[in-house]
């Protein structure tokens, strides 16, 4: 049912037969937490995996990470949100699978910059530079791809993510919720239709 797909180094992936596998990726700050009700409400789509991102590694070092989760893991989709759901975009065009960013940052070259010299909700210090910080790009926009903002996210402004993302993208906005983006169990549907309809009109 999932894509096949192709790695740098010309190891061909080949996703599941059956059961769709998620690779959730978390923002920035956080970690993967299986437990979580984000995380169990895509449960209810298929098998959800993750890891956790040291985002404080700069770009660079979190694409070669997340690429060697993609060649082990062999996602059918990727979900992420916040900083994920960047990445879930970028990593989307990159090996080719479908993507759903929720609340996703457009621009962590900017968006991040608030973070430097902090800590994160752990209370641990964060010792990302701006340099580091510096050298993010814009959020790809050539992958195949849903994007869903909640109105109530005062992190990261949700119609400048909408107007970045519809040209190119599937986009979706909830009423009310967070940054954290709340409203995963309503936007099941829309996920699975858009995943559904990928494979009728791309055959993956």
């Amino acid at each position: 049912m999932g894509p096949r797909q192709s790695g740098d180094d010309g190891e061909t992936i080949q996703s599941r037969d059956s059961i769709m596998k998620i690779l959730y990726l978390h923002g920035f700050g956080s970690f993967f937490d299986p437990e979580s009700d984000k995380i169990r409400s895509l449960g209810k789509l298929g098998t959800v995996v993750g890891v956790d991102i040291d985002y404080n590694l700069g770009s660079m070092a979190v694409s070669d990470r997340l690429g060697r989760v993609i060649l082990n893991e062999k996602p059918d989709l990727l979900v992420g949100t916040s900083l994920g759901g960047y990445w879930a975009a970028c990593l989307g065009e990159q090996w080719g699978i479908t993507f759903v960013a929720l609340n996703p940052s457009i621009r962590p070259s900017e968006s991040l910059l608030r973070y430097v010299g902090t800590k994160d909700f752990r209370g641990n210090d964060i010792t990302l530079t701006a340099t580091q910080v510096a050298l993010y790009p814009k959020m790809y926009t050539g992958g195949n791809g849903l994007v869903i903002v909640e109105s109530g996210d005062k992190v990261l402004d949700p119609v400048k993510t909408l107007q970045y993302c519809h040209h190119n993208f599937l986009t979706m906005s909830f009423a009310g919720g967070s940054h954290r983006f709340e409203q995963t169990e309503k936007a099941l549907p829309f996920i699975e239709q858009f995943y559904n309809s990928t494979e009728t009109s791309y055959g993956v």
